[in-house]
């Protein structure tokens, strides 16, 4: 890893940080841990294991019971002298800006996902955003499809910066061994397919299982994995032992040192994500999708907020109408059935991750809003010109 570049004294204030799993957790966690050390301090729930995980880290981490995060914020200002705060989520924690502002923080960046788009489309909580974003210096956005969004509320109130993550290349990579984990879910000789993601809803599993037979019936020896945790996992696990004994494999949650190893066991990767709740919860970026396309597979992809800027459409992999089971089987089909088209789409997908998704630029962007200047380019054409979009 290289040097981390310089912040100011910073206290980062998030609601998803390890050893808790999940996707914002990452982005988090990839983030911090390329800062200088030395200038962080950041407060976070607590979470089984916590002390554990804590121990092994330069910087100090403060964990506080629920919601709770922004209790004596203003000693921890005091003490470690924090010119600079980051809020990892801006919702639901963004409306705690004049909180931290009355701390004594000079300098405040918040950070967007998916989540704040539902907030956005529901007029209460749009008005709640837009109370408090005078407060905040700098918004952040993952891909051009999110700043659409949120540009009415912030624009003229806050700057908007692109701040997407990126992915360990070295991490998540063709050349891993999947021997381990091809034996413990006996996935044998046949195409795998896996999917990542948090178990809710809105990212499409259920359609996902609606589409299996029609696979099944093309290439019958294919197996679906599908990895993650959430509150639809003990229904998506009871159908898979049900309906697909032998095809499917529900794995629950796994260790995070595993995960490069289940892309490495798989074939095509699909994240069929969908907007849930009349628009109110949708897809932010997707993590496991630049993951996967970094360990070289090809990828299907469900339109949802800003994942179209997750791959390039045709050529490191495949958008589709995730709200239609037949949408997903056509596309998973038109990979597991041309062997070469999909190791050129899955070979262009890892060279597109290691020239626009790397984590050391993103941190460099992060610094900078840190540090109140204007961040460098992000370089990711496909995902749009992320500076045609910012306002100062």
């Amino acid at each position: 890893m290289s040097d981390p570049p310089s912040i100011p004294p910073t206290v980062v204030v998030t609601g998803h940080f390890p050893p808790e799993p999940g996707g914002v957790q990452t982005f988090t966690w990839e983030f911090v841990r390329r800062l200088q050390a030395d200038r962080l301090v950041v407060v976070a729930p607590s979470w089984p294991g916590a002390a554990e995980f804590d121990a092994g880290l330069g910087f100090p981490v403060v964990r506080r019971h629920g919601y709770l995060l922004f209790r004596g914020l203003r000693a921890l200002v005091k003490r470690y002298g924090i010119q600079t705060a980051w809020l990892t989520a801006m919702a639901p924690f963004g409306m705690y800006a004049p909180l931290v502002r009355r701390s004594g923080v000079k300098r405040l960046v918040a950070s967007t996902h998916g989540q704040e788009i539902g907030w956005i489309r529901a007029a209460p909580t749009r008005l709640a955003l837009r109370a408090v974003s005078r407060t905040i210096d700098t918004v952040t956005y993952l891909s051009p499809a999110t700043l659409a969004e949120l540009e009415p509320v912030f624009a003229g109130r806050a700057a908007l910066h692109r701040l997407a993550g990126g992915v360990d290349t070295d991490r998540f990579s063709p050349y891993v061994d999947a021997s381990t984990i091809k034996e413990r879910h006996h996935l044998g000789g046949g195409p795998v397919v896996l999917s990542v993601s948090r178990l809710v809803r809105r990212k499409g599993h259920d359609l996902l299982l609606q589409a299996w037979p029609t696979v099944l019936a093309r290439v019958p020896q294919a197996k679906l994995v599908i990895v993650g945790d959430g509150p639809m996992l003990a229904g998506l696990s009871d159908e898979a032992a049900r309906r697909f004994p032998g095809s499917v494999v529900v794995t629950g949650p796994i260790a995070p040192e595993l995960l490069p190893g289940y892309y490495a066991a798989a074939d095509v990767f699909v994240f069929p994500s969908r907007d849930d709740r009349r628009g109110l919860q949708t897809e932010g970026l997707g993590l496991s999708t630049l993951e996967a396309s970094a360990a070289g597979l090809p990828v299907v992809v469900g339109r949802s907020g800003g994942s179209p800027a997750s791959l390039k459409d045709g050529e490191t992999g495949l958008l589709v109408d995730a709200t239609r089971a037949e949408a997903i089987s056509e596309a998973l089909l038109a990979l597991l059935t041309d062997r070469d088209r999909a190791a050129a789409i899955g070979r262009a997908g890892r060279q597109w991750v290691l020239q626009h998704w790397t984590w050391e630029a993103a941190t460099a962007r992060l610094a900078a809003l840190l540090r109140g200047e204007e961040p460098p380019p992000s370089g990711d054409a496909a995902a749009g010109d992320a500076k045609a979009g910012e306002r100062s």
